[in-house]
Order: C-alpha cells, then sequence, then structure tokens
C-alpha cells in the first residue's frame, strides 16, 4: 500500500520522509496549534471555521503561518487529490519552529496531513459510550494547541477503568468539555446545554447549536452542573470526526434511561442531511 502524502515545511513528501529538527518548538516544549478537518465524498467540511480559528489562535500566540488562509486551502486540496483517499483525516499542525532556547526564532512549522479516515465503531453510536470525569481543565482552553499531556494520561487511566471518553469537569463538578470533544446535556423541555466559556469554541458544536436553533430547540450556554447531570434526558459529545456520539453514562451516573435518545437522534440525522446539502 502506497505511503500518503503529506505537506511539510512547503514541500510534498510521502509519509516516511515527512521531518521535523529534534529542536523544534512544538516538540521540546510543547508550543504548537492543530485543528482536524474530515471530508464527506472527498470534500473538506467547515474548513473555513477550521481555518479562522486555527488563524486566530496563530495571531493570538504569536505565531506566523508560511501559507494564508487561501494558500492552505489549495494545498489541502492538493493533497486530497494526490492521496485519492475515499474520505480523509486532514490534520494541519502549526509550531514554533527551529529553536535554540526557549522562544521562536524565525520561520514557523508547517505539517498538514492527509490520512485515511477511519470511523469510530458503529456500536459507539447504536449504544452509546461512558464518560470518566476528571477535574482538570486544558491550558488557554480557548486555543486548539498541541498539548495534550493530561488528557493523554487521563484517557489511559480511563481505558483502565472501562471508560471510552474523558470529561473535564470545574472545581463544583460541572462538565465543560471532553479531551477532544464538545459535551450536550438534552434537558426537559427539551432544551440544550453546552458550555462557552473555558472551553475550545467547537466548529462541530457550533453547527449543531445552530441545526438546534433551525428545529426550535432552546440552547443554554453554561457548564453542565451535576444537578442538571442528573436531570438530563440524555447527552451526547460532537467534534470533527465523530459527528455526534451519544454517552450514556457519566462515572457511576447513568443518564436518563441509560440508552441513546431521541433527540440525539434527531439531531445527528439533521446533521447529516446538512452535510449532505453542503457537499
Amino acid at each position: 500500500m502506497a505511503k500518503p502524502i503529506y505537506f511539510c515545511n512547503g514541500r510534498y513528501v510521502s509519509a516516511d520522509q515527512a521531518r521535523i529538527f529534534v529542536h523544534d518548538l512544538g516538540l521540546i516544549r510543547g508550543f504548537g496549534l492543530f485543528e482536524s478537518v474530515r471530508t464527506y465524498g472527498g470534500k473538506p467540511f467547515l474548513l473555513e471555521g477550521h481555518l479562522k480559528r486555527l488563524f486566530d489562535a496563530a495571531t493570538q500566540v504569536g505565531l506566523k503561518p508560511a501559507l494564508n488562509r487561501n494558500s492552505m486551502a489549495r494545498v489541502i486540496g492538493s493533497l486530497l487529490r494526490k492521496n485519492d483517499f475515499d474520505e480523509s483525516l486532514i490534520r494541519i499542525i502549526l509550531t514554533g519552529g527551529l529553536s535554540s532556547g526557549f522562544l521562536p526564532q524565525g520561520r514557523s512549522t508547517l505539517i498538514i496531513l492527509a490520512d485515511r479516515l477511519h470511523p469510530f465503531p458503529a456500536r459507539q453510536y447504536k449504544n452509546g459510550i461512558e464518560l470518566m470525569s476528571t477535574p482538570l481543565f486544558r491550558i488557554h482552553p480557548e486555543i486548539k494547541s498541541t498539548v495534550y499531556f493530561s488528557a493523554v494520561v487521563e484517557t489511559m487511566r480511563a481505558a483502565r477503568r472501562g471508560f471510552d471518553e474523558v470529561v473535564y469537569v470545574d472545581k463544583e463538578g460541572a462538565i465543560l468539555e471532553g479531551t477532544t470533544f464538545s459535551v450536550f446535556a438534552v434537558l426537559p423541555g427539551p432544551r440544550l446545554v453546552t458550555p462557552k466559556d473555558g472551553v475550545l469554541p467547537g466548529i462541530t458544536a457550533e453547527c449543531v447549536i445552530q441545526l438546534a436553533r433551525r428545529l426550535k430547540i432552546p440552547v443554554e450556554r453554561h457548564p453542565i452542573s451535576p444537578r442538571m447531570l442528573r436531570q438530563a434526558r440524555e447527552l451526547f459529545i460532537t467534534s470533527s470526526n465523530r459527528e455526534l456520539i451519544p454517552a450514556v453514562r457519566v462515572d457511576r451516573l447513568k443518564i436518563g434511561n441509560g440508552k441513546p435518545g431521541p433527540v440525539t437522534r434527531q439531531l445527528h440525522q439533521v446533521y447529516r442531511f446538512h452535510i449532505q446539502a453542503a457537499s
């Protein structure tokens, strides 16, 4: 099987030829940003929103991408044609680049990966997943940085305990977000609750919010408190490569009747209709 083609600092290279310097700040200091985008029908979905979030974050932390948004979109299109997968997962990685010290010293590193998409297991959509909570939060939560040390450690711990994913909670025990996803609770009404402050602004989450409002489902933007979680009829998570996955348990608490619910199914169906209309 042919190796995927990647874009690495201005060059298209096969996956086994992609390189970064060992003194890259993304490696030795964790100073980097990234975005993940998936395709439908071979076309990137919500790419504009992902690129905006990346460039906004780059401006905020002082990173200067070697390409502008339009050029980056063209590179992504070229990668998709070169690899010709049925569907792809695109990852854009921007780091502080080569440095002999603590601070960036010049050109940033830009890597764009296009790999074959591997969907999440069908059983997760059918039966739902179980979440483990942990009293952590991400550094600079509004930025999608490459610093996922705690997320990896906690997800390993969750897997050993039989959970599928990890959600972060604040000091009151309210759910903020997941390691790589946004979280929604469906409360009686129905109405949706999902955090806004102190979390990464989810591109998929924002799309789901807009679709919910079209369905006249009210959306509240604040953390999901323990009381709300006990009242919730349903819970689901969102991300670009997951779409919507129902969650049926958090720690020892069963959500609703412990099965994926109708509001989650309806929103997921509408989300997929939206994808088809946009393709």
